[in-house]
């Protein structure tokens, strides 16, 4: 998995490198750019999609994911709009 987010390939909350999944931060039909410009996270199955503690079923982390994907997007690729490409503005500004 190539991630501009991260470098080791371990759960990016608890740092386990068992049962590892890989995570698109921008999902639906935005799957494809995250893909592309590398928008991914290592997490474990509890912090990805099996239990209430998962990206999946927690709004404020998922926030928290995507706002720091949109930083390190506009810091790798400063000649992109992140707007453009996402729709969407994740930082509130």
């Amino acid at each position: 998995m190539n991630s501009i987010i991260q470098t080791e390939k371990e759960c990016f909350v608890c740092k386990t490198t068992q049962g590892l999944h890989s995570h698109h931060i921008f999902e639906a039909y935005n799957r494809n750019n995250s893909e592309k410009y590398g928008l991914k996270v290592w997490l474990c199955g509890k912090h990805h999609n099996l239990s209430s503690a998962g990206i999946h079923f927690d709004k404020a982390f998922d926030l928290y994911i995507k706002r720091l994907a949109q930083k390190k997007f506009n810091e790798v690729y400063p000649e992109l709009d992140f707007m453009q490409i996402f729709g969407k503005n994740f930082l509130g500004e």
